[in-house]
């Protein structure tokens, strides 16, 4: 409240008068608004000199979670002591002093570091008390160590230029404008490049309202089939891509395990990997944003995919990748103010869209064709309808998420 009350004065001396009461509750609902956040991400432009700081950082980060990592498993192990967090946030002062080499490491790089463990500890204790497989906290090697974080302060940005405490000056390609307060600053190393993402505490971005609503099924022969009967392509990136690969695995698998040729053979096939990633995500961020541009309601359905993906089509249902699109999605349509309803899918290809008279019919039957209205429509289409017309009855009971 002290920040409200610190906002109304200023808005008060800027106007010269006071303001009315009206006026005060209409200024403390749009401070009280609900803050989302996002997080950008853009390709840093390192010279040499720049990449071999980054590179020492990582190091070195990978090397003190390591040893924090068996502090906490020995004091266990052999003295049943629980070293926590802040146990070992007092060892850092001790840790620069014995090793110089961390006085050229922001002191909240250090700390998020210990930080991360703590939450890999957290995350297991959960797993063990849900009875779930709990998979005790492993140690890092260097390909699965990839990234340190400036918490809260030690990094600014000035227009396309980032500076980052004990590192330097780097070069941004900033595709676009950074818009709200920036929390965290995030240094990632991805196969060959070096990426920073910027967490950032903002208020969400309303569009204008269409009064159209949609169902959607989504599907493998195409990705997704609207209510309206548009039919959105599966272009399969992985499965398109398997010559290639194949090719790039067979190299890897000639090579001599620790030779320079194997590792180049490997970069190559991570290469190939991440195009297809890369490919994938700019295509599923384009589909959701046209949905959310397009439409008020968007009704999807809670699929499991984790059990589907286990199935004889795991391959395709991989590929399609529904779960990282409906992540896309959900958190585009709360940026935006629209509304996404989960429905369930039980039932809305087999029930007629049009007088809901059940149609049995297998996976193999693509048409629905209803003998008792004579409906005869697409089978993907006939779901979107069947699951758009349950998204719209719980429309009053489904809160909106933006």
């Amino acid at each position: 409240m002290e920040r409200i009350c610190s906002i109304i004065e200023d808005e008060t001396q800027k106007s010269g008068k006071l303001l009315c009461a009206s006026n005060h509750s209409n200024l403390v609902e749009l401070i009280m608004t609900k803050t989302i956040i996002k997080a950008y991400k853009f390709r840093l432009q390192t010279s040499k000199a720049v990449e071999a700081k980054l590179e020492n950082t990582l190091n070195l980060c990978r090397e003190l979670y390591n040893s924090a990592l068996r502090e906490r498993k020995d004091a266990w192990t052999i003295n049943r002591i629980n070293v926590n967090r802040f146990d070992q946030d007092k060892q850092l002062p001790e840790i620069k002093k014995t090793n110089p080499e961390y006085k050229d490491i922001h002191s909240q790089v250090l700390q998020d570091v210990l930080k991360r463990l703590d939450k890999s500890f957290q995350s297991f204790f959960r797993r063990v008390k849900q009875s779930v497989k709990a998979g005790f906290p492993r140690f890092k090697g260097k390909n699965w160590f990839d990234s340190f974080c400036y918490a809260q302060s030690g990094f600014s940005l000035s227009g396309s230029h980032l500076t980052l405490s004990k590192i330097g000056k780097v070069k941004i390609k900033l595709s676009r404008s950074v818009i709200g307060k920036i929390k965290t600053c995030t240094i990632k190393k991805e196969i060959d490049k070096w990426f920073v993402i910027f967490t950032v505490e903002t208020l969400p971005e309303p569009l204008d309202k269409t009064g159209e609503s949609v169902g959607l099924d989504v599907g493998i022969s195409a990705f997704a089939t609207l209510s309206d009967g548009t039919q959105i392509d599966n272009f399969k990136y992985y499965e398109s891509t398997q010559k290639k690969l194949r090719i790039a695995q067979r190299r890897v698998s000639r090579r001599k395990k620790g030779s320079n040729q194997r590792r180049k053979a490997v970069l190559q096939l991570k290469k190939i990997h991440r195009k297809i990633r890369n490919q994938r995500n700019d295509f599923q961020h384009k589909v959701s944003t046209y949905l959310v541009k397009t439409y008020d309601l968007i009704a999807i359905e809670k699929l499991n995919i984790l059990g589907m993906s286990r199935g004889i089509l795991s391959k395709q249902v991989n590929d399609a990748a529904w779960n990282s699109f409906f992540q896309k999605l959900r958190y585009k349509v709360e940026n935006t103010g629209k509304k996404s309803i989960e429905v369930n899918p039980n039932g809305t290809s087999q029930i007629c869209s049009s007088c809901s008279e059940i149609v049995k019919k297998d996976l193999s039957v693509r048409v629905h064709h209803c003998h008792h209205c004579n409906l005869t429509i697409d089978r993907d289409e006939n779901a979107a309808l069947n699951i758009l017309r349950l998204g719209l009855s719980l429309k009053d009971v489904t809160y909106s998420v933006g």
